[in-house]
């Protein structure tokens, strides 16, 4: 930076105060490894009596870090490029000419100084007084009035805060999931995962028909192809008939993000000054994959006996029968359970007011739908059966009255048929002997069935 013949001149400016963190110093810290660039110098800018040059490094906008030195000539130098975490290298993203500027230091400028060589000088100052470590003395702060020298810092101050430089990693705390059954969203659905990368990354995800994917984060549930950012938290659900024991596997995704910053120092020597640039580079984007299995094939089982043990009964009896269904597979779901009893013999009359449907504690399922049509009974027992081994099942009782002499020395059939969305159908049969009555002296008495 050097100092004009002109006279000094004073721009009015109102900046934006941002919240001031603690000052990082930055110090001249580089990775091992080196490369040449090519240097030009560029047009004389002015500003506040002072001036710099417009400098390219391999054609890109560079800047002028010690101003109190000579400017450089044209040339190939040897460069050092920044750790992205060091405070140099986050500036060079943010000031004029960095992907960040438009967002957030731009909006904040006014009194002319968004205008692009004012923009610039500001910039060359801000990074100066951080190569310089922050330092109070700084070259950076020479020719600046007092208002533009507190801009600079508290410019400084505020790029600390601000969003680190955009990451192309991308990961998910999760790749390897397993579905299980959520009572209270009445779906199959795996644990929540983070997408772990930059906000300004993302994975697009291209989901099988009838797959949700609710992302908690925004609280939205989308399905198709669909966009996860970074530092959003997600899970996948489904029916709990979907898949059936069956897995899913993305394949390959990619991040949407596919360039990097990187920061160069150009040390020129000879006492000149050393220049600092940045640029975007295109890379590989980083790549995750996500796999579910999906909840298990359910197994239904039904066991039906009648009361006596010796299944045997007479003209007159009224049986009472019991039928217990259950679903045998562990982490699976029975959906939409339906029982159908059917009495395959006639001369008998079932008892249509008998007919209950009790749950795992005998208690009454009030909400069950129960439709008889003759001695046929259809129960619609409940949307969801989970394991029995959590105490779920399904206890059906009812009554049966033995009316018609034809069954005398006959057995009586009926059978039970068990099914769900999602499990095979499953039977299950009882059968009971009418036995011939004892001879007796006594008069025949008359039996009145209800029903």
């Amino acid at each position: 930076m050097k100092k004009t013949n002109k006279k000094s001149i004073f721009f009015s400016v109102v900046l934006l105060f941002l919240s001031v963190l603690g000052i990082i110093g930055v110090g001249s810290t580089m990775t091992a490894e080196a490369k040449e660039v090519s240097l030009v110098t560029g047009a004389s800018v002015q500003y506040m009596g002072y001036s710099t040059h417009y400098y390219y490094v391999d054609g890109n906008m560079a800047y002028c870090l010690e101003p109190g030195k000579l400017s450089p000539n044209n040339g190939t130098y040897s460069s050092d490029e920044l750790d992205k975490d060091q405070l140099l290298a986050k500036a060079m993203y943010y000031v004029y000419g960095g992907p960040g500027y438009d967002v957030y230091m731009k909006p904040t400028l006014t009194g002319g100084w968004d205008q692009p060589d004012r923009a610039y000088c500001l910039s060359h100052c801000i990074l100066s007084y951080i190569y310089d470590g922050c330092d109070s003395n700084s070259d950076g702060f020479k020719g600046l009035n007092a208002d533009i020298s507190n801009a600079v810092i508290q410019y400084t101050n505020a790029i600390q805060g601000w969003p680190n430089i955009p990451d192309t990693d991308i990961a998910l705390s999760q790749e390897n999931l397993t579905a299980f059954f959520s009572a209270e969203e009445g779906v199959q659905r795996t644990e929540v995962v983070t997408c772990e990368g930059d906000t300004s990354n993302s994975l697009v995800l291209s989901l099988p028909e009838g797959v949700t994917l609710v992302n908690v984060t925004q609280q939205s549930r989308l399905q198709g192809q669909v966009t996860v950012h970074g530092q959003e938290q997600f899970y996948l659900a489904s029916d709990v008939a979907y898949g059936n024991g069956t897995s899913w596997d993305s394949g390959q995704i990619k991040g949407t993000l596919n360039q990097a910053w990187r920061t160069l120092v150009v040390k020129t020597g000879g006492g000149s000054q050393d220049i600092g640039t940045g640029q975007l580079l295109t890379v590989e984007p980083s790549a995750v994959s996500l796999q579910v299995k999906w909840m298990e094939r359910p197994e239904l089982m039904v066991e039906k006996h009648a009361d006596k043990t010796g299944k045997t009964y007479q003209l007159g009896d009224i049986v009472t029968y019991t039928m217990d269904v259950t679903q045998q597979i562990q982490n699976a779901v029975a959906k939409n359970v339906v029982i159908t009893d059917t009495i395959l013999t006639e001369g008998v009359q079932l008892q249509k007011n008998s007919i209950v449907l009790l749950d795992g504690s005998r208690n009454v399922i009030q909400d069950a739908v129960i439709s008889v049509n003759g001695n046929s009974f259809t129960i619609h027992a409940g949307e969801f059966l989970q394991c029995v081994e959590l105490g779920e099942r399904y206890i059906v009782e009812y009554q049966m009255a033995i009316t018609d002499e034809s069954v005398i020395g006959k057995e009586i059939d009926n059978e039970v048929v068990v099914c769900a969305d999602n499990a095979e159908e499953k039977k299950d049969e009882e059968k009971i002997l009418v036995e011939k009555p004892k001879e007796s002296d006594e008069p025949e008495k008359e039996t009145d069935f209800g029903i």
